[in-house]
């Protein structure tokens, strides 16, 4: 006889990282084709310029960046999510701590803002 499925039982779901080279032209590219994510590349650069690149990992979905401390990843175990949102020129920063739980943080930014907060969460995280 089979065992019932335990649906509250967790099954991690991972992801493979990218370069962060190959996230920089992923997003040049969408630049290419009138995306307006200048600020996003700019955090990307200040990433790999400032050698945080050593110590985060990430992936891509779309205009979605998802950093965080462990390869392979997690959507939703200590990844920081950030969007930039193109026309109305705003981050949107949400933080996933551990799955099954809500998000930790939730913040919303100007354009000119998205490297400074970023900087301020790695080191409110210790990351």
């Amino acid at each position: 006889m089979k065992k019932p499925l335990n649906i509250t039982q967790y099954k991690p779901c991972t992801t493979k990282v990218l370069p962060w080279p190959d996230i920089e032209s992923f997003y040049e590219n969408l630049r290419k084709h009138g995306w307006q994510i200048d600020p996003l590349i700019q955090l990307v650069r200040h990433i790999i310029t400032t050698k945080l690149c050593d110590r985060l990992f990430a992936y891509t979905s779309i205009d979605k960046l998802v950093v965080g401390i462990y390869d392979p990843m997690e959507w939703n175990r200590e990844a920081l999510h950030i969007e930039f949102d193109g026309p109305t020129q705003k981050w949107f920063f949400k933080y996933y701590p551990k799955p099954q739980e809500p998000v930790e943080f939730e913040r919303k930014y100007p354009a000119a803002k998205g490297i400074e907060k970023f900087e301020n969460f790695i080191k409110m995280l210790k990351w």
